[in-house]
């Protein structure tokens, strides 16, 4: 596997590494016969993209004639125009990014699930923490108050107005703010805000620090909750359907044998992170469950449009659905 950047995680900072520009993707020359055949995905460094790494140790990418060439960066909206662009075969992102993305016109489509939530209160990869003496007990506490989010009208605020309504409390009467996750932490401790949205590896640890889980946002949103996908433009899916029906044939293996394996996901964590053990050891991992349905889509648009964040969620889901639904 080629390793384009790094990402270091630690329990404090994220330091996130760009690659510099390679030459577009469908400008790559044709693999002689018996040679892989490179698919450059472009990703953020979590942990569902362990998964990627699992699969190519245990040489189901190279399996199906891929040699997987991954580029992290520092947010998938961001990295969208680098893809229609050419200079990725597929994007891991976002579930609400892709629909948004769709939802404003631009020309892409869902591979593969990416990531989903485990569906379990108190044991999932993201939740909003609050400092342990706060009197927030509940999502509907949140009323009235600031909560940091890593992305206005992104995945944590979407999930998170849903978790909200359905404990009773009125998501309009929350003040987002945007903060990067690993600032949230000194945040909370100042008084700056009341409450983070946030994920592992930063809920582990924020936890450990002393800090209160209220709510487990995606899984109090909904236990089939997809957070993460596999996308790529419809010109690609158009043109290379094959190469990216060889990759999700080794993704699918991937996901399999990281779902029963979890200490083989968390040992390609150092590929792309710097994570103390004892926080590897402890953290929540997504749910790697295969599947991806044109219903998983319409969920989430009808969340991200409940939530102020999408316009027309049947026509984003539609035609973000296109590869999925064999068109």
């Amino acid at each position: 596997m080629k390793r384009a950047a790094m990402a270091l995680i630690g329990a404090a900072a994220v330091a996130l590494a760009l690659t510099g520009c390679s030459p577009a993707a469908s400008d790559a020359p044709e693999p002689a016969e018996g040679e892989l055949q490179t698919v450059k995905v472009g990703a953020v460094p979590v942990v569902d993209v362990a998964a990627l790494y699992v699969g190519e140790n245990e040489g189901f990418f190279a399996e199906q004639g891929i040699e997987l060439e991954i580029e992290f960066g520092q947010g998938s909206a961001a990295m969208i125009p680098a893809l229609i662009n050419g200079q990725y075969d597929l994007l891991y992102g976002g579930s609400v990014n892709l629909l948004q993305a769709v939802g404003q016109g631009l020309p892409l489509v869902a591979t593969a699930v990416g990531g989903r939530s485990t569906g379990v209160v108190g044991e999932d990869h993201g939740g909003v923490l609050v400092p342990a003496d706060s009197e927030i007990q509940s999502a509907a506490d949140l009323e009235g108050r600031t909560v940091a989010v890593n992305a206005l009208r992104g995945l944590h605020e979407v999930a998170l107005w849903e978790a909200i309504r359905k404990d009773g409390g009125d998501p309009a009467q929350v003040d987002f703010v945007e903060m990067a996750l690993p600032d949230m932490g000194a945040a909370l401790e100042s008084g700056q805000i009341d409450a983070a949205s946030t994920a592992e590896p930063f809920l582990g640890v924020l936890q450990g620090a002393g800090d209160r889980l209220v709510t487990s946002t995606y899984a109090e949103a909904d236990p089939d909750f997809v957070t993460a996908l596999y996308f790529t433009t419809e010109e690609k899916a158009e043109s290379d359907r094959e190469l990216i029906e060889r990759f999700n044939t080794a993704l699918e293996q991937s996901f399999d044998y990281a779902q029963e394996h979890p200490d083989a996901v968390r040992a390609e964590l150092g590929n792309f992170t710097e994570i103390d053990p004892a926080l590897v050891d402890g953290m929540i991992l997504t749910d790697f469950t295969w599947g991806l349905t044109e219903g998983d889509l319409q969920l989430i648009a009808d969340l991200a449009a409940a939530a102020e964040s999408l316009d027309d969620p049947d026509g984003a889901t539609e035609r973000a659905a296109g590869f999925i639904a064999g068109e």
